[in-house]
């Protein structure tokens, strides 16, 4: 990820999710945007450039610039503020991962302390709950298949895949249920849904949040280490 001078120092607290490409990129993009604009989570977007970032992530740049058999990497970076237990800075990253395969990715300053130089607030213990509303506020708009929050990870991890996307191990199906939160045990929170697979074993620390959206919440107080 590229911060560039939005969002400054570290470590970065990630709410992501995987989101099916059942469009065109660009339109996956737009649906994105509006839906964004319609969250009961305060979001702006600070850009003003963002028809031509859209028509950069439909052209994309091929992952080794000297190998003309290189996967092309399709991706984008959005500068926001958002409400979330007050107002903070974020960045949105949208990645292809494979053919049918998005990944969406808000990134916050993740330290437990604030850095007033840089106008950003940090995340203490009880602003957790926060971000998981709103995880739950995504997962209400989207009903996408997976999605978490955790330090420096995204919902990439959860895939038994080690290879740079994109590529066909990211394909949207290949995600199962039960190993997914086996698979978790870095994130605060992961929201499943069971529209996409039943849970065969329901964690205990779990809610159902409407649209077959199950959550489950770390009793783990917030560190960012």
């Amino acid at each position: 990820m590229h911060t560039s001078d939005w969002l400054q120092g570290g470590p970065f607290l990630e709410v992501s999710f995987l989101w099916e490409l059942k469009e065109g990129r660009t339109q996956a993009i737009c649906t994105l945007i509006r839906k964004l604009s319609a969250l009961s989570t305060s979001i702006s977007i600070v850009d003003v450039n963002v028809e031509k970032l859209i028509e950069a992530f439909e052209t994309g740049y091929p992952y080794d610039e000297e190998d003309p058999l290189s996967p092309v990497v399709h991706s984008l970076e959005l500068k926001l503020v958002a409400d979330i237990a007050g107002t903070r800075k974020a960045i949105l990253q949208v990645e292809q991962l494979s053919a049918n395969a998005l990944l969406v990715d808000f990134w916050f300053f993740g330290s437990r302390f604030d850095a007033p130089e840089w106008g950003q607030a940090g995340i203490k213990n009880e602003d957790l709950a926060a971000f998981t509303d709103f995880l739950a506020d995504l997962y209400s708009s989207f009903g996408f298949k997976v999605g978490g929050i955790a330090i420096e990870k995204d919902i990439r991890e959860l895939f038994d895949c080690h290879k740079p996307s994109p590529s066909p191990c990211y394909q949207f199906e290949n995600l199962s249920p039960d190993s997914s939160l086996e698979m978790g045990p870095d994130f605060f929170a992961l929201v499943w849904n069971e529209n996409c697979g039943k849970l065969r074993d329901m964690p205990a620390q779990h809610r159902r949040i409407g649209k077959s959206g199950v959550l489950v919440v770390s009793s783990d107080s917030y560190s960012e280490f």
